[in-house]
């Protein structure tokens, strides 16, 4: 599995027929819905990746990142790593390497700072990956 402490795991970029995706890891002490992911963006090779060929996956199913906000009954585990998926053939060739920045925002519902206002976090990873 890698560092259980670092947003994208260890060797988990790979090519797919689709375009390529990598593992998340969920770096909280606690499961929680996937509504509470405020955002994802992603830089592949200093460029930034459109939202819309992005899919997050978890237990199975996949989603566009726009579906997620609703999305309050689909859990994210912690002992899970969830799939993030680009959409796009061709983008990437197995054995070449790609500089990945990722930024993950995740609000948590049971701490609240201020009324309707609760504490999110942006998770940041930053590496060099050889896609698989």
């Amino acid at each position: 599995m890698g560092d259980p402490f670092q947003l994208v795991e260890d060797n988990s970029l790979r090519v797919t027929a689709a375009g390529c995706e990598m593992k998340l890891r969920l770096l909280w002490y606690r499961s929680l819905p996937v509504s509470c992911i405020e955002y994802i963006q992603l830089r592949l090779d200093d460029q930034a990746v459109d939202p819309g060929v992005l899919r997050f996956g978890v237990n199975g199913r996949q989603y566009q990142l726009d579906e997620l906000v609703d999305l309050v009954e689909e859990f994210w585990f912690i002992q899970d790593a969830a799939i993030l998926s680009i959409n796009q053939p061709g983008r990437l060739t197995a054995g070449s390497t790609h500089k990945i920045e990722l930024d993950l925002a995740l609000r948590f519902p049971y701490i609240p700072i201020g009324p309707g206002k609760f504490l999110t976090r942006i998770n940041k990873y930053s590496a060099a990956l050889v896609a698989g």
